[in-house]
């Protein structure tokens, strides 16, 4: 396997990782740890335990060839430069049957660590790992594991409310899906079963208070997207579809004890370049502070989850009072029912 691995890897290994005088520490030892205990489908280490995962285990669901080669020596070479990280990472994984079962049904998770994700913000692998340690670690005490794991398989259904109209909007829940640099959970709002809006997010700590960082927040795809949204705002009494996100993550992280959201910051987006070259054109900078939320030194936004004030009647105009009743109406209801769909999934 040596063999893979570019030379000048080789040669910004550390020392004692190259001397034959310590073994234990050695460069073979480091990569029997890291890779050649497991290989891209890991053999059960026992007949009813769980498959332990490696970092080949990302490669799970990558086909023959070459593009599955230089991966694999790309996650050799990310494996021996941070290896201390990378075992405390994998060592995470397979503490628990459920962990490893999670992390083998994603295996785009275990690369997280080395790519930005969620903010610009979390420069260092360290942070990254802190980060996500977090969050799973809140899923399992939070006995919300099972509904993960499921999330991983396909989006999960949490429920669903009517529009004036009579269309139904569903609320779903992924876990690791297309948003996965942005958060490890994805809240979805799908209508006539296209999605509409998503929201990225990830439970963490942040000056050891539990909150949720938000990494983004996007729009259905096509060539008449802002008409399904003016649509859809018209069909929930004015309610626009991003606003009703943002609430059901605020909502949800009341439930469960969070203070705060950390919303992530134009300049700190991990598709920043894509922004900055007119790719991504939204704006969240601007939608944050509409919303209430306050600027943070590190270029992030923050917005207090156990304070969510509600819509005083007495400052809208009578002739509109009732159309707001009705947006006040629907909101409730996506609320309960995204709430009910997380606590009905209990360990």
């Amino acid at each position: 396997m040596l063999s893979n691995i570019p030379a000048r890897i080789l040669k910004r290994a550390p020392a004692n990782a190259l001397s034959g005088d310590r073994p234990s520490q050695g460069i073979f030892s480091r990569l029997q740890y890291l890779f050649a205990l497991q290989s891209a489908a890991p053999a059960r280490t026992q007949a009813a335990g769980p498959a332990r995962v490696s970092l080949y285990t990302c490669l799970a669901h990558s086909r023959p060839g070459i593009s599955r080669l230089a991966k694999r020596i790309k996650l050799t070479a990310r494996g021996m430069l941070h290896y201390q990280v990378t075992q405390q990472w994998l060592s995470y994984w397979n503490a628990t049957p459920m962990r490893a079962q999670l992390a083998a049904a994603t295996p785009r998770l275990l690369q997280k660590i080395y790519r930005p994700y969620q903010s610009l913000r979390l420069q260092d692998r360290r942070e990254r790992l802190n980060l996500l340690v977090n969050h799973y670690d809140f899923i399992y005490q939070q006995g919300l594991a099972p509904l993960v794991l499921r999330a991983s398989a396909a989006p999960v259904s949490l429920g669903g409310f009517s529009g004036k109209s009579g269309t139904v909007y569903e609320i779903r829940l992924a876990s690791v899906a297309t948003l996965d640099r942005e958060g490890e959970l994805t809240l979805m709002l799908c209508c006539d079963r296209q999605l509409l809006f998503s929201i990225a997010f990830t439970f963490h700590r942040d000056s050891s208070m539990p909150c949720i960082g938000i990494g983004c927040l996007q729009g259905p795809r096509g060539s008449d997207t802002q008409e399904q949204v003016r649509r859809a705002t018209r069909d929930m009494f004015g309610l626009r579809p991003k606003s009703l996100m943002l609430r059901l993550v605020r909502e949800i992280g009341q439930a469960y004890g969070c203070k705060k959201l950390i919303l992530v910051g134009n300049q700190n987006r991990v598709l920043f370049h894509q922004v900055r070259t007119g790719k991504v054109l939204a704006n969240y900078d601007d939608f944050w502070q509409e919303v209430g939320a306050s600027a943070r030194p590190d270029g992030d936004y923050q917005l207090r989850c156990d304070d969510i004030a509600q819509p005083d009647l007495a400052t809208i105009p009578s002739h509109k009072r009732a159309e707001a009743r009705r947006r006040i109406a629907l909101t409730e209801q996506a609320v309960q029912a995204a709430l009910n769909g997380f606590c009905a999934h209990p360990l």
